[in-house]
């Protein structure tokens, strides 16, 4: 298995991006090809009708536009929307830089209105892509002189084809339907099939509504392969050179029905997100402590439910347990496994204690465990390590793994004591009522046995681990982290040793310019040294509603794809895990 990643455009049109209400689905999808070790580049369109709006404005004006004029208007329509995802993303914790035109070197010749890329920055791409996600708006360039230009109509898909060819990555455009047709699918008796794969002429023929021509005919002079799918859905359309191959369309499966434990920080927001989202969830019901308290957003009092046994009775597909605690959530996840019930759960204290058992209970009963947000909130922590396990023996996994802490010790940094700190930190949201695991180092030993789980394949401790927390910093270390040339972060460490696993958490004093020292307020950070010497580093927000909601989310997506492509798996690191055709 190959560590260097390769790159991902994921290119979001107007039909996907009809309102700000579509962004959260644009960032799960995102979000899932970075958690997988892509690298993303996202280009977007304007939002729905936003370019039509824009054009009839100019034509109020009575006289003809000037052309630099009218792209200029025009071009606000997807700076907007590349700026609003950028936040979005942010918000989900994902690390993104948004760049315009201009900064991402995006040459052009031709007509102001219907021009040609001919030039990128691709240096600065790649640094960029290095820190994170890269956000681009489609359509739109810069001329030899600066001025804005356009790249004419289904400009966006040709901006994501030329990125592709540029960076030497893949090519995805995401739009309203699933792939190219041999017919309208939505037509009263139609037999229309779906093209699994295709060559461009015929593409040209048979998709000019979808992708549009002149992008086309660009993919196939440079012989760029591109996929033409739907966010959400298992399969799409490959076109490149062929050869032409149809498959019958598939039917929208009913949405996964979703017991949901637990309706705090976190498990309001997946509920919330659960609830937009009706294409592909069903909530069958909440358990909560008191139905009857008033929670924002409103939650329907027909779903909150105050007992968990009698929720876990009724028929659901899978079981999300964003309780906490060890002894309840233990019986309930093993009730839900036994009764054939995938389980989705963010719960590292219970996972550290017991991970091997729970899992052999769900591969006995034909179902799955997923815990992707039990360590690291957005940062895919476990998927990042597991492949760094397949490419070769790893050597060390270390790393900033509890954000709670590392916001505390932002906030000390900058004059604030130590109980100042973690009130600011509940206030956010990083920190639980009682934050004493956080604090002590035993969220992120936890954190850590489940790392070393799947980077040596052996059980690691977590109680048996050298720990100190934050909780009784001294001066000297509180000097240290008001230094400029110095800070302190809790890090979190395990190696091989001469005789099995050596770890550690505790913290530790780093130069301003080490990773782990650039890891800002509730972000996250992880190292994987592999025996080969390379290392892989990774950093993204680890604490907070919106981070751990989306590793949630990208768990039970993972089961709705897994569901629609019909069970298609593979195994990695000796467990199974999805696998759906892009």
């Amino acid at each position: 298995m190959s560590l260097n990643p390769g790159i991902t455009i994921l290119k979001f049109g107007s039909s996907v991006l009809r309102s700000e209400r579509d962004f959260p689905l644009s960032v799960h999808e995102v979000y899932r090809a970075w958690r997988h070790g892509s690298r993303v580049v996202a280009v977007v369109s304007a939002l729905g009708s936003t370019t039509d709006d824009l054009l009839k404005r100019a034509e109020q004006l009575g006289l003809p536009p000037k052309p630099m004029a009218l792209a200029s208007l025009l071009a606000t329509g997807e700076a907007t929307a590349a700026a609003l995802l950028a936040l979005h993303l942010h918000r989900s914790g994902i690390p993104a830089t948004n760049l315009d035109p201009a900064q991402a070197g995006l040459l052009t010749r031709g007509e102001p209105l219907d021009a040609e890329p001919v030039g990128l920055d691709r240096a600065r791409i790649l640094r960029e892509l290095d820190r994170g996600v890269v956000v681009l708006p489609g359509f739109v360039g810069r001329d030899f002189a600066g001025r804005t230009t356009l790249l004419g109509r289904g400009g966006s898909d040709f901006t994501a084809l030329y990125l592709a060819h540029e960076l030497g990555g893949r090519c995805v455009l995401l739009k309203d339907v699933d792939g190219l047709y041999t017919a309208d699918p939505n037509l009263p008796g139609s037999r229309a099939r779906r093209y699994a794969s295709l060559d461009w002429g015929t593409a040209i023929r048979a998709g000019g509504a979808v992708v549009q021509e002149k992008s086309l005919r660009f993919a196939e002079a440079v012989g760029l392969e591109l996929t033409v799918t739907a966010p959400g859905a298992p399969a799409g359309t490959l076109i490149g050179p062929g050869p032409v191959r149809t498959v019958p369309p598939r039917p929208q499966p009913p949405p996964l029905r979703v017991a949901l434990l637990g309706c705090g920080t976190v498990g309001g927001g997946v509920l919330e997100r659960l609830l937009a989202l009706r294409r592909f969830f069903e909530v069958v019901g909440v358990a909560v402590r008191d139905p009857r308290r008033e929670r924002v957003p409103a939650v329907p009092r027909s779903l909150l439910n105050g007992d968990a046994s009698e929720l876990l009775d009724r028929p659901a597909d899978v079981v999300v347990e964003l309780v906490g605690g060890v002894d309840l959530p233990q019986r309930w996840i093993g009730r839900a496994l036994a009764a054939g019930r995938h389980v989705v759960t963010a719960n590292k204290a219970l996972l550290a204690n017991g991970i091997d058992a729970l899992h052999g209970l769900a591969a006995g009963c034909g179902v799955r465990l997923l815990c992707s947000a039990s360590v690291g909130g957005a940062l895919p922590a476990l998927e990042t390590v597991r492949r760094a396990a397949a490419a070769g023996p790893v050597r060390s996994v270390s790393g900033v793994l509890n954000g709670t802490s590392n916001f505390v010790l932002e906030e000390i940094a900058d004059g604030k004591s130590l109980r100042r700190a973690v009130a600011e930190a509940m206030r956010l949201g990083f920190a639980e009522a009682d934050p004493t695991l956080d604090l002590d180092g035993t969220d992120a030993a936890q954190k850590l046995s489940l790392l070393a789980r799947e980077a040596f394949g052996i059980p690691l401790d977590h109680h048996e681990l050298e720990r100190r927390g934050i909780e009784r910093l001294d001066e000297e270390t509180i000097a240290v982290l008001r230094s400029s040339d110095r800070t302190v972060r809790l890090v979190a460490c395990c190696r091989r040793a001469s005789r099995g696993l050596t770890g550690s958490v505790a913290p530790r004093v780093l130069p301003q310019d080490h990773p782990f020292a650039r890891t800002r307020g509730a972000w996250n950070c992880l190292e994987v040294e592999l025996e080969s010497g390379v290392r892989i580093t990774l950093s993204a927000q680890g604490a907070g509603r919106w981070p751990t909601t989306e590793a949630v989310l990208a768990d039970l997506f993972d089961l709705v794809r897994l569901r629609s492509a019909g069970g298609a798996k593979h195994q990695v690191a000796g467990r199974e895990t999805v696998e759906v055709a892009q």
